[in-house]
């Protein structure tokens, strides 16, 4: 089989899309990922054929008052997502038709969704949409980011509905292209075939809404062992150096000051009598400043191998750390700022793996500290601790990655 992997998105978007498709190459499958041009070489570490889509991601959120709005903002960050669809769209669409072949298998994002709905009905291929949060129409609000009500309600169906329809619809203008640039071509229309949802997600995370479709498959979390890393000597000297650290990081959300940042964080730790592993901001240049002895910075990490080394993760609660930190069996303190990252916050408070009500208004050293001291110390943070553990023996997800290879074969 050969399968066609659309990576339009961040580089979250891009990992699960490179975990399936490095999985499927091993079966035997033929496969390609087409992304953003800024991902060449991730996908060149993966081993997995890449083409580059034409279109690069960071530049209409590389300005610091760009990226700060688009963090603070779901209304700012999906217009400033509109207007970089209708700019790159032709080069994105002449790509795609360039490499779908008849009855490939596409697997996308929603920003690719509607472009391989038009390729599927032209060309007899099978769609799935890659989730890696749950955005489907449902009345159940723990199923549901952005769930107007916690429970079952028909006002979270009313919203999600219409949420679901503006998510799908900014991938319109690349659908558009396509039609548009494939209307003087010869290529041979072929019948549509079925769409799929593979929700990657870990069940104890995200429940199975009673009102989804058959056609949704919630197959588990994509996410690839790291069992060759080495870490660098630093960072094992100063594990080996004291008790277990926690980690802080928020992944690839802008923050207004990195600097600034990583010394609230060095603080809070401080305050907190805790040893603290920081991975700051993608924009962080000051690697040689001293922030503490308590204190060890890190670039990019396996979570499978850090994680389970830390007392506790503090984090934006983007998909991949949330289920990172639940396979590892550590508190999690999730301070949310856009899209997701709240419904995961939600997510973690009810399994009762750490405290809920953390905002990223005016996060001082002082209510940093305070978040580090209930997730390592008291009896706060023994309940946190023994349900972490509890759920981590039973975490359901390590098999993830073949059970999404199962369906998209069997499919």
């Amino acid at each position: 089989m050969r399968f066609v992997h659309i990576a339009i998105g961040s580089m979250g978007d891009l990992r699960p899309q490179l975990i399936l498709a490095a999985a499927l190459k091993e079966r035997g499958d033929d496969v390609l990922v087409v992304g953003l041009e800024e991902y060449a070489d991730t996908a060149a570490e993966a081993d997995v054929p890449f083409r580059g889509l034409g279109a690069h991601i960071i530049g209409p959120i590389r300005p610091a008052p760009l990226g700060r709005l688009v963090a603070g903002s779901q209304t700012a960050g999906a217009l400033l997502i509109r207007r970089w669809m209708a700019r790159s769209a032709e080069p994105i669409a002449r790509t795609l038709l360039d490499v779908v072949r008849p009855g490939d298998r596409i697997v996308t994002g929603v920003l690719g969704l509607a472009a391989s709905r038009l390729l599927a009905a032209q060309y007899g291929c099978k769609t799935f949409e890659l989730m890696l949060a749950p955005t489907l129409p449902t009345a159940y609000g723990q199923c549901l980011v952005g769930a107007v009500r916690p429970d079952r309600s028909a006002l979270n169906l009313w919203a999600s509905t219409l949420v679901r329809r503006g998510s799908v619809s900014m991938g319109r203008p690349i659908g558009r292209a396509v039609h548009r640039l494939n209307a003087a071509s010869s290529a041979t229309v072929a019948p549509s075939t079925s769409e799929h949802v593979i929700l990657a997600c870990s069940s104890l995370l995200v429940p199975q809404a009673p009102d989804w479709p058959e056609t949704v498959a919630c197959t588990g979390h994509l996410a690839a062992a790291s069992p060759q890393w080495k870490p660098p000597a630093h960072l094992q000297r100063f594990l080996d150096a004291g008790a277990p650290p926690v980690y802080i990081g928020f992944g690839s959300v802008p923050l207004r000051d990195p600097v600034g940042a990583v010394a609230i964080q060095a603080e809070a730790a401080r305050r907190a009598k805790v040893r603290a592993v920081l991975h700051p901001a993608a924009s962080f240049q000051e690697w040689d400043r001293d922030f503490g002895p308590h204190v060890h910075l890190i670039r990019d990490t396996p979570f499978d191998w850090l994680l389970p080394r830390m007392a506790a993760a503090v984090h934006h609660g983007g998909a991949g750390t949330t289920q990172a930190a639940l396979a590892a069996g550590v508190p999690q303190g999730i301070i949310p700022y856009t899209l997701d990252q709240p419904y995961f916050a939600r997510r973690v408070a009810a399994l009762g793996l750490g405290p809920e009500d953390l905002s990223t208004r005016d996060l001082t050293p002082q209510r940093l500290a305070c978040v580090l001291r209930r997730l390592t110390a008291g009896e706060s943070a023994d309940a946190y601790r023994a349900r972490a553990t509890q759920l981590a023996e039973s975490y359901d997800d390590r098999g993830g990655v073949a059970r999404t290879v199962e369906f998209v074969h069997a499919r």
